[in-house]
């Protein structure tokens, strides 16, 4: 019986004593998250400014005016005049057809138009000698005014044999060699005027308003240009663009050294203006999560997790559209350790809080 009661006594002893040792354990982990110390972060006080609106974009180049040459009347390749890919002048002479038949052709024309001036004539005396009548001098007038018509034409196309560039330009490839027999139908060359050159882009509708003819924009050439060069905008279409829904612009540059190509892709930049009374924060501030865009801001020394949307970057300064408040006080160096409701503490306003002002 007394073993027994020694028994028991030990037993309770034993459960009292664990019972002391996982109190006292569980009170040094409450003292060591009660006394956890503030994540030191540095922050930055949103602000009221303006930015300006920057539009990246790409864009072709494009010729100021091209054409494919074809001859106007038909013969066989006498002369080409251009090399292949050389510059040429407005009216500088390219092809010449063979004239003989053209040039008989005017002679035959004018023996037809000396026949006919001569039987004009003619009736018009007898008429003035009352021999003739009304009716033949008009038939041999009408006679002479198609005889005179026709020797034009004759001329014209003696003078269409020799093909010349309608304006100045590059030329192209040529499509036929000296001898071939061609027709109206038939391709010679390609004509293209390289200098200035368009360059063709779109931009969302929503900046239409602060876009201009006579507005400079910056054109880069992919794999060419290291700097950007200077573009004039010369024209704003007046319509949508049907499959993106934005409107098309096109701006010309210079290329003298003929360096620039049509069908070349660039890229652009669009200064549209400025945007007054924007929410302005660091870029350092944003965070992403999948699509998401967040920063965290500081609320009592507490970490607050705020979905954002963000509207136009000028250097290290972003726009936000939506979640964040002017005077906020956003983490900018230390947000990536944090998580909604942490304690923090911010460091670098500690011996200046002009920011707020």
């Amino acid at each position: 019986m007394k073993t027994y009661k020694k028994i028991i006594i030990a037993a309770v002893l034993c459960v009292l004593g664990l019972g002391g040792a996982l109190w006292l354990l569980r009170g040094n982990k409450v003292t060591e998250v009660a006394f956890k110390e503030p994540i030191p972060v540095e922050a930055s006080y949103a602000k009221i400014g303006s930015i300006l609106r920057r539009v990246h974009t790409e864009g072709k180049l494009s010729a100021i005016q091209t054409v494919t040459l074809r001859p106007q009347v038909s013969g066989r390749i006498e002369k080409i005049f251009f090399e292949e890919g050389s510059r040429v002048k407005a009216g500088d002479p390219l092809y010449k057809i063979e004239d003989s038949l053209y040039k008989a052709k005017v002679k035959e024309m004018e023996a037809r138009l000396l026949e006919k001036r001569g039987n004009y004539e003619r009736a018009a005396k007898l008429l003035e000698k009352k021999f003739g009548t009304p009716q033949e001098r008009d038939r041999t007038f009408a006679e002479m005014r198609i005889a005179e018509a026709n020797l034009e034409e004759a001329k014209i196309q003696l003078e269409n044999t020799i093909l010349k560039a309608p304006f100045e330009g590059v030329m192209g490839l040529s499509k036929v060699s000296k001898g071939a027999l061609v027709s109206e139908s038939v391709e010679l060359a390609n004509l293209v005027d390289l200098d200035p050159i368009n360059i063709d882009f779109s931009i969302p509708n929503s900046y239409l308003p602060f876009v201009h003819e006579g507005d400079v924009v910056d054109v880069t050439i992919e794999d060419y240009d290291i700097l950007p060069i200077e573009a004039t905008i010369k024209a704003i279409a007046p319509e949508l663009d049907e499959a993106t829904l934005k409107i098309i612009i096109r701006a010309q540059m210079p290329n003298t050294e003929l360096s620039y190509r049509p069908g070349e892709f660039a890229r652009l930049l669009v200064l549209a203006g400025k945007t007054e009374n924007a929410v302005l924060i660091p870029v350092s501030a944003i965070e992403r999560e999948g699509d998401e865009e967040y920063v965290m801001l500081v609320v009592d020394n507490v970490a607050v997790r705020s979905t954002i949307s963000t509207g136009m970057r000028d250097g290290d300064e972003v726009e936000i559209i939506h979640g964040v408040k002017a005077k906020d006080l956003v983490v900018t160096a230390g947000q990536f350790k944090l998580h909604d409701g942490d304690e923090v503490k911010v460091v670098n306003l500690e011996k200046s809080d002009e920011q707020k002002k």
